[in-house]
């Protein structure tokens, strides 16, 4: 007994001690700088994703060991030298996206999601059209419904109780989304209802902590999303069994799509997509709902914090759209409120400091030229990324006020220049086609709520938590925020 003990110790302990060993002294990313535990096992980087603080994590790390080339897994580096963006992330030759994490989000040939270059620019090409200025444009009737039919619920309940901005730009833009993409929106702001929520807020919120489950268990993917029966799949683990319910309701969404799209009065996303499969009508639907709904709302939410903790600028941003609005219960177009320059610089501090996408968009380095981090070649096959967040709060392009809200950076002539580290959408040929839609959105929400209502926080109030699950999220009570109609 004692010696099949001792085998057992050395056949289990010996091989994780050579492994360990490995990382740490003698694979190729030995001189790049990390944790040991990060160097010798994904399981450290998974459980600092699933803390919802990964990006301030590796910003920590990064100050700890002086370095902008971290490494974060075996054969993981996490990059801060701003310059390597545009090399990573390049317009005409960007480094391969690292599949075992994007397949995590289970919307395989997805625009966001697929892997082949080829495909994707083919699968881009059918969409851009409707993302572009022009396309985006002959959505301002919709968006502008939109908002009116959340003033109306806003103006029901406000009396009454502080209400979850987040919860109600989630509806807004979900709204919008559903709507531009299938012709049809699920009726989610509901005038019957006494809350800022829904069920499909709720299921996407848990569905979203699964996604980490999914990147980095590759087991637990297959067996959960292809070999088992849905419903053994849902009792072996209810939170992913809300990423199988998003899969459900987007396929309803293109049903829903066949039926409503030749009566819609606005350009239809789908309308575009005939032509592919309906398997990858699905995964597309799934992608637009994701990234449709919650990033814009996660940034807006962030934007009103920011806005409402300051009060002159708030004052001043009133004033201005007060002016712009002469006014009250309409709204200016678009066009005429692109010009109120407060305005728009609000709205892109908003998209930088509300980064909806914070973390990493893990590449693979590939052969050819190479790939130098401070002065050390990093070898092909390595995964590396670099983050919005980064990018965002970089003092090296934003100065030592990176990490506060300043909409003062984005007036005068020098804010041109800051364009080019504003990553919030990424940059190059996967940059996200959204970057036309979330502005526009932003625009017009800001404008309507501020001319219309004095909005405030209320006392006591504590900043809105945030989490990053490869979207930023607010944990609940969200942002209350105190409505009072202004007269």
């Amino acid at each position: 007994m004692a010696t099949t003990l001792a085998l057992l110790v050395v056949l289990t302990v010996i091989p994780k001690l050579a492994l360990r060993t490995y990382r740490i002294h003698m694979h190729p990313l030995k001189s790049f700088k990390g944790l040991p535990e990060a160097c010798v096992s994904e399981d450290w980087l998974y459980k600092v994703t699933k803390s919802g603080a990964a990006e301030q994590t590796f910003e920590a790390l990064h100050q700890k060991y002086n370095t902008k080339a971290l490494r974060i897994g075996p054969n993981e580096l996490h990059i801060t030298d701003i310059e390597l963006y545009k090399v990573i992330y390049n317009q005409s030759k960007p480094f391969l996206k690292h599949g075992p994490f994007y397949n995590g989000f289970n919307i395989p040939h997805a625009v966001f999601a697929e892997l082949d270059p080829d495909l994707h620019t083919e699968r881009r090409r059918m969409l851009s059209p409707l993302f572009s200025k022009a396309g985006v444009y002959k959505l301002e009737p919709l968006i502008h419904e939109k908002i009116y039919r959340l003033s109306s619920k806003i103006n029901r309940l406000c009396g009454s109780k502080e209400i979850d901005m987040y919860n109600a730009v989630r509806l807004l833009t979900t709204e919008i989304i559903t709507e531009f993409a299938f012709a049809k929106s699920p009726d989610l702001i509901e005038e019957k209802s006494d809350e800022m929520d829904s069920w499909f807020l709720d299921a996407f919120d848990i569905g979203s902590q699964s996604v980490v489950d999914l990147q980095y268990r590759a087991l637990l993917r297959k067996l959960v999303m292809e070999v088992l029966p849905v419903g053994i799949s849902k009792l072996l683990n209810p939170k992913l069994a809300n990423i199988i319910n998003l899969q459900k309701y987007a396929g309803d969404c293109i049903r829903n799509w066949r039926k409503s799209s030749e009566s819609s009065s606005h350009p239809v996303i789908f309308d575009s997509l005939h032509s592919i499969s309906d398997y990858a009508k699905v995964s597309e639907a799934m992608d637009i709902l994701i990234a449709g709904a919650d990033t814009t709302a996660s940034t807006l939410t962030t934007g009103f914090y920011h806005i409402l903790s300051n009060p002159k600028l708030k004052e001043r941003l009133v004033r201005a759209v007060d002016k712009a609005i002469p006014e009250p219960g309409s709204l200016t177009s678009l066009q005429s409120l692109q010009k109120v320059e407060y305005l728009t610089a609000c709205v892109k501090e908003s998209i930088r400091v509300g980064v909806a996408v914070p973390g990493r968009l893990p590449r693979v380095v590939p052969n050819g030229d190479p790939f130098v981090v401070e002065g050390k070649v990093v070898p092909p096959g390595t995964i590396v990324g670099m983050s919005a967040y980064t990018m965002n709060n970089s003092v090296d392009a934003w100065g030592s006020d990176a990490h506060e809200f300043n909409p003062d950076r984005w007036i005068g002539p020098s804010s041109k220049d800051l364009e080019q580290w504003l990553c919030t959408f990424s940059k190059g040929a996967r940059m996200c086609l959204g970057q036309t839609v979330a502005p526009v959105e932003m625009t017009l929400a800001f404008a309507y709520l501020f001319r219309n209502y004095e909005l405030s926080l209320p006392n006591g109030h504590v900043a809105p938590k945030g989490f990053d699950r490869f979207t930023l999220q607010y944990e609940k009570p969200g942002l209350p925020v105190v409505f009072k109609p202004r007269r």
